[in-house]
């Protein structure tokens, strides 16, 4: 269900940013100005989508980032 929002959202996205290279050519924008702000249009859209892909995923419990298993500690 998560992937289908986060498709659902992608889409959207993609829409927009399509939307914008209709906008930008339909005004006569110059081509190296379009693809700039295009190309940017699209990094920002994968780092939001990067971003919630990241917020959906749970926490994981304090250790596990380093390999080591819930219930073991580091000594000091």
């Amino acid at each position: 269900m998560a992937r289908s929002r986060l498709q659902s959202r992608a889409d959207g996205l993609a829409a927009r940013v399509e939307g914008l290279a209709e906008a930008l050519h339909a005004s006569g924008v110059a081509e190296e100005a379009s693809a700039e702000l295009l190309w940017r249009a699209s990094a920002a859209v994968l780092q939001a989508l990067n971003l919630e892909l990241l917020l959906e995923q749970p926490t994981p419990a304090a250790g596990t980032q380093l390999g080591l298993e819930p219930d073991v500690r580091l000594a000091a």
